[in-house]
């Protein structure tokens, strides 16, 4: 399996020491992302947030063939995500990837996450979803992009802390597959701000 990288793309502010050392195969790919991935303010301002799943072919070249193929979460995200992978039509891009991946199809999730900003002066209370709450959201999670192995994770979590133990095997078998056919996962960070006048009541 590849060695994936997780990366955190701030939004304004992008470090190629976000990224892995020179012997991470997928370095080049993982920059050419850091540099190039948007994450538009009329998005984060609509708090349109979450991971969108992307196939992509290489053929036996190494370059990107076909046209990337949107497969879980929101179009708007991957729109942002086709228009940086558009960057590499009809380029030679073999020496983006390691040779194992070349002919084959992967799987590229980039997750886009809205960072409130709450350096407001108030105190804003840490809220706790009751357990059938955190079900559901994963649950919805799931069926907004079934290829995204780290929501798979989360709900074996939940499975095992409450003794669903086989749900939990099955869950954590499925974010196995998924990671192992994962090129990259990459992670993108907007901030938003919150303004002390919607804190207080009229």
């Amino acid at each position: 399996m590849i060695r994936k990288l997780l990366s955190t793309l701030l939004i304004g502010l992008i470090s190629a020491s976000t990224f892995a050392q020179e012997s991470d195969p997928l370095q080049k790919f993982n920059q050419f992302l850091a540099k190039n991935l948007k994450y538009s303010s009329e998005l984060r301002s609509e708090k349109i947030q979450g991971p969108v799943t992307i196939l992509l072919s290489i053929d036996q070249q190494g370059n990107l063939d076909k046209t990337p193929l949107l497969l879980g979460g929101s179009e708007e995200l991957a729109e942002e995500v086709f228009q940086t992978l558009a960057l590499l039509k009809d380029k030679e891009t073999k020496a983006l990837f390691p040779n194992e991946t070349f002919g084959k199809e992967h799987l590229l999730t980039v997750e886009f996450k809205i960072v409130e900003n709450q350096n407001t002066g108030f105190y804003i209370p840490e809220r706790f979803d009751s357990e059938s709450k955190v079900l559901k959201k994963l649950n919805q999670q799931i069926q907004e992009n079934p290829y995204f192995p780290n929501t798979y994770q989360e709900r074996a979590e939940y499975y095992e802390s409450t003794g669903q133990n086989l749900l939990a095997d099955l869950d954590r078998e499925k974010a196995k597959l998924l990671a192992e056919r994962e090129l990259s996962q990459v992670m993108v960070v907007g901030y938003s701000a919150i303004h002390k006048k919607s804190l207080i009541s009229d």
